[in-house]
């Protein structure tokens, strides 16, 4: 299965998720670097959202709930 991220095509292969942009540079990363990659955005989510929140001011504002994870 294949998804559009951005500008990226991802796709998971027996040997971990591909990410190619459409200029054509790809990146082939194993699956441990796919979960170590996984790990630091979730590390990073909250910083990611504030930042999108703020550069977008139409998008409203969601506070997660902590224990929903």
């Amino acid at each position: 299965m294949e998804a559009i991220i951005g500008r990226y095509r991802a796709r998971m292969e027996e040997s971990g998720l591909v990410l190619k942009h459409s200029a054509g540079i790809s990146f082939d990363l194993t699956v441990d670097e796919t979960l170590e990659l996984w790990d630091y955005i979730n590390a990073y989510r909250q910083t990611l959202v504030t930042i999108r929140r703020d550069t977008d001011p139409q998008m409203e504002s969601i506070v997660p709930d902590e224990q929903s994870n």
